[in-house]
């Protein structure tokens, strides 16, 4: 699926998505309009009733936020099997529902947007201060560490979107 070829403003939104907490970031027309994140119950164990709250959660935004592409963070193995399948689930959610609506995505490598920003760093917890920082930098706003990522992702994919019109 692609953006709507003749667009002038187009809204994208993209997301660093987790069982527990997503970070989302809105661009429109080049420029950073809102950013947050969504949480699930801390409280719930249960990861399919996490799932189902996240999925509630990202529906609403979409339905909210009426977007014209969403971003998608590419999922990737970190040494947990348990995480690495419920977050291919969350994926997978989110994809049926664009589906569903017929909103074009894409789906990014980490590595390919944290080039794309020059993110640098050797260990994760290195990776995601570097992007506070460059965030911190661009925008001038402090954020958590799930809002950096959308809001990098959303860069990179600002530039996508212009190579594809």
């Amino acid at each position: 699926m692609s953006v709507k070829k003749g667009v002038k403003k187009i809204k994208i939104l993209c997301f660093d998505q987790a069982t527990r907490i997503t970070g989302y970031s809105v661009f429109e027309d080049n420029k950073l309009i809102a950013y947050g994140t969504l949480k699930a119950n801390p409280n719930e164990k249960n990861y399919i009733e996490r799932l189902k709250e996240m999925n509630e959660m990202i529906v609403d935004l979409i339905e909210k936020a009426k977007p014209d592409y969403v971003v998608i963070e590419e999922i990737q193995y970190q040494n947990n099997q348990l995480t690495y399948k419920q977050l291919s689930q969350l994926q997978g959610i989110i994809m049926a529902y664009l589906f569903k609506i017929d909103i074009g995505f894409t789906i990014i490598e980490p590595s390919a947007w944290k080039a794309f920003c020059n993110i640098k760093g050797k260990k994760r917890d290195e990776q995601k201060t570097n992007t506070i920082k460059f965030v911190k930098a661009k925008f001038g706003i402090d954020v958590s560490e799930d809002e950096a990522d959308a809001i990098s992702i959303g860069i990179w994919a600002i530039n996508y979107i212009k190579g594809r019109n």
